[in-house]
């Protein structure tokens, strides 16, 4: 029997493919904002995409964040700046794959990220730092208090109340859900973007 982390494969998705799922399945039950520029991957457990009920799998989507600084993790002196940070957005797994799927999954989308994010977005400035360094994600405690984080190795950075204006697809608000913030540091990469035409996007330095 294959072990857990060659029964999950990451497959690239669309934007509208990703927000449909994370609007049907996921608890939030809205979609990630487009200027966000979501991207990542649908799940196929040995193989299917699809389980026996028609749903899928699952699905891990990121995006870049909104804010500009956090104090002790992006945005200050000697820290990554916002273009180096993105947020796990949207985690979603059918209840058919077994435990530990969770850390497998969010582990194998930690290893493709910074360079997925420049296959999507590519740097406007790459005279300026551009590699992804700091994921941020929040745990709302109404539903869950994180050990997936825990467990992929992010370390909780503190708690806050989710912004009124946060409405999913069922007309159901947020505000005054409290929200624990978990931050993942990425390792700086050892290889450059490059858009040349006739190399390939990324080379080594």
């Amino acid at each position: 029997m294959p072990n857990l982390k060659q029964r999950i494969t990451l497959i690239p998705q669309s934007r509208q493919w990703l927000n449909q799922m994370a609007t049907e399945h996921h608890y939030m039950h809205r979609p990630i904002h487009a200027k966000s520029v979501p991207f990542g991957w649908g799940i196929a457990f040995d193989g299917e995409e699809i389980q026996p009920d028609g749903a899928p799998s699952g699905f891990i989507a990121f995006a870049s964040i909104h804010y500009t600084k956090l104090s002790g993790v992006f945005g200050y002196e000697n820290l990554p700046t916002k273009w180096q940070v993105l947020s796990l957005s949207r985690l979603w797994l059918h209840d058919n794959l077994p435990r530990n799927s969770e850390t497998v999954t969010i582990a194998k989308a930690l290893k493709l990220v910074q360079a997925r994010w420049l296959e999507v977005h590519p740097p406007r400035f790459p005279d300026q730092p551009y590699h992804i360094r700091t994921i941020i994600s929040y745990a709302d405690t109404r539903y869950h208090l994180g050990t997936i984080y825990r467990a992929a190795n992010f370390r909780e950075d503190g708690r806050t109340i989710s912004a009124k204006r946060h409405i999913n697809s069922r007309g159901e608000g947020m505000d005054g859900a409290e929200l624990i913030r978990f931050v993942y540091d990425l390792p700086e990469p050892r290889w450059v973007y490059n858009p040349t035409a006739g190399l390939p996007l990324f080379e080594a330095e």
